[in-house]
C-alpha cells in the first residue's frame, strides 16, 4: 500500500476477530430459533469471516497474495448478497433461487478478475467498495420499502442506520481511492491503517441490530403463542361453565361465581331465585324418546330466556331443574315473570316431530339480601317447587278419581 502495513494489518486482525464472534453467536443463535432469514445472516456472517481471514493471510504471507484476494472479493460478495437476501426474506418471504447460481458464478469470475488485473490493491478496492456499496444499499432500500423500519423495533431501525452508514462508508472509499490513485490527493496514513476498524465498528452495530431483531421476533412470537394460550383457556373456562345441551351455565359457574361476588353483574347482590322444574318428563321421555326430552329441555331453557332481563342468570341446575338469578327484583315480580312460562309451554313444537306438546312447570321463587344468602334461599325456592309440584300432582290425582268415579247416565 506504500506505506508500513504493520497498524493496517493489525486493526485487519481486530475486524476479522470481531465478525467471527459474531458468525459464532448467530451459529449458536440458530441452533434454537427457526428463522430463515436468521439462516441467511448467518450464512453471510460467515462468507465475510472467511473473507477477511483470507485477506489477511494474503497481507501476512504476500506470496499468497493473488491466490488469498479472489475468495476475499467473493467472501465480502456474499456477504452483501446474503444479508441483502435475509432482509428480502423477512420482509416477503423470498429465498434464494437459480438465478442467485448464476449471480454466484458471476461474482466468482469477477473476483478472479479483479484480483488479477492489477497489482494496486486500491485500485481495486474502487471496484470492490462501489459493488458493496451497492450490496449495502440495496439491503436498506428492502428495509425501508418493507415499512418494518417505521415500526417501534431498536432493532430494526439500528439494522437500518448501520446498513445506511455501511453503504455510505464503503461507497466513500470510491472516490477517495480513485483520487489517491490517479495522484490527485494524499490520503493521510492514520486514515489508511485504520479503515478496518471504521468497518467493524459499522459491521458490529449491523450485527447488533440483526441480533435484536431477531430476538424481537422471538418476543413477538412468545407473545402471540401467549395469547393463543389465554383464549384457548377462557374458552375451555366458558366450556366447562356451560351446560352443552342448554347452552345455560352450569353448577360450576354458580360456585364460581358465589365465591366471587364482585363477577355479579353491575355489583347487584339482591334480588331473588327461582328454581324452575320439568313436570312429567320421564313420560315423555319413554313414550316420544331421550332426544324428544332433550329438545323439551333446550325448548325451556330458551323460554326461561325470553322472561328474564340480559344481566340475570340462567342455570341448569340437575337433569330437568333449572336456577334462574334475578337481580334487583321483589318476589311478586319475579312470580309474575316466571308465571308466563306455562302459558307458553301449552304449545311447544320441537324440531322433526309434527305433533306439538303440551308441556309444565313447577317453580318456587325465594329473595336474597346478600351473596351470603343466596343458597339458603335456593333451599327455600326449591321447597316451594316440591310444595306447588305436588299440589299439581294431588289435583290432577283427584280430577283423575273424579271422572273414574264420576256415575254413569244412562238415557232413555
Amino acid at each position: 500500500m506504500g506505506f508500513d502495513q504493520s497498524t493496517s494489518v493489525a486493526a485487519l486482525t481486530v475486524q476479522c476477530a470481531g465478525i467471527i464472534l459474531v458468525t459464532i453467536l448467530s451459529f449458536l443463535m440458530t441452533k434454537s430459533i427457526r428463522r430463515e432469514s436468521l439462516n441467511y445472516w448467518t450464512y453471510a456472517w460467515a462468507s465475510l469471516a472467511l473473507g477477511l481471514t483470507l485477506l489477511l493471510i494474503a497481507f501476512r504471507i504476500p506470496s499468497l497474495g493473488r491466490v488469498a484476494q479472489p475468495f476475499y472479493f467473493l467472501g465480502e460478495y456474499a456477504f452483501g448478497y446474503l444479508f441483502w437476501t435475509g432482509c428480502s426474506n423477512r420482509a416477503t418471504g423470498a429465498k434464494l433461487g437459480r438465478s442467485s447460481l448464476y449471480l454466484g458464478v458471476a461474482a466468482a469470475v469477477l473476483a478472479c478478475v479483479l484480483a488479477f488485473s492489477s497489482s494496486n490493491f486500491e485500485r481495486k478496492f474502487v471496484v470492490h467498495a462501489t459493488i458493496m456499496s451497492c450490496l449495502f444499499a440495496l439491503a436498506f432500500r428492502t428495509i425501508r420499502r418493507s415499512g418494518a423500519v417505521m415500526s417501534r423495533r431498536l432493532g430494526m431501525r439500528i439494522m437500518w442506520v448501520a446498513l445506511l452508514l455501511l453503504a455510505l462508508d464503503f461507497g466513500h472509499y470510491v472516490p477517495l481511492f480513485l483520487l489517491t490513485d490517479l495522484g490527485r490527493i494524499a490520503l493521510p496514513i492514520s486514515y489508511l491503517q485504520y479503515t478496518s476498524i471504521y468497518d467493524l465498528i459499522l459491521e458490529i452495530l449491523l450485527g447488533f441490530g440483526t441480533v435484536m431483531v431477531v430476538m424481537d421476533d422471538v418476543n413477538g412470537d412468545l407473545e402471540a403463542a401467549n395469547r393463543e394460550l389465554t383464549a384457548a383457556r377462557d374458552r375451555l373456562e366458558i366450556l366447562a361453565r356451560m351446560d352443552p345441551l342448554t347452552e345455560a351455565l352450569n353448577r360450576h359457574a354458580f360456585y364460581s361465581l358465589t365465591r366471587e361476588s364482585s363477577r355479579f353483574p353491575m355489583g347487584v347482590l339482591a334480588g331473588c331465585v327461582v328454581v324452575v322444574d320439568i313436570d312429567d318428563l320421564k313420560p315423555i321421555n319413554d313414550s316420544i324418546g331421550h332426544s324428544a326430552g332433550d329438545g323439551v329441555i333446550r325448548a325451556v331453557a330458551n323460554l326461561i330466556r325470553s322472561v328474564i332481563r340480559a344481566n340475570d342468570l340462567l342455570f341448569r341446575w340437575g337433569g330437568d331443574e333449572f336456577l334462574v338469578i334475578l337481580f334487583g327484583i321483589s318476589e311478586a315480580d319475579a312470580s309474575s315473570r316466571i308465571g308466563r312460562l306455562n302459558r307458553s309451554f301449552e304449545s311447544i313444537l320441537l324440531p322433526g316431530y309434527s305433533e306439538a306438546l303440551s308441556v309444565s312447570v313447577s317453580y318456587g321463587v325465594a329473595s336474597f339480601g346478600s351473596a351470603s344468602q343466596i343458597e339458603q334461599a335456593i333451599d327455600r325456592a326449591d321447597g316451594q317447587m316440591y310444595s306447588s309440584k305436588q299440589t299439581r300432582k294431588n289435583a290432577a290425582a283427584a280430577s283423575a278419581t273424579r271422572r273414574s268415579t264420576a256415575p254413569l247416565t244412562i238415557e232413555d
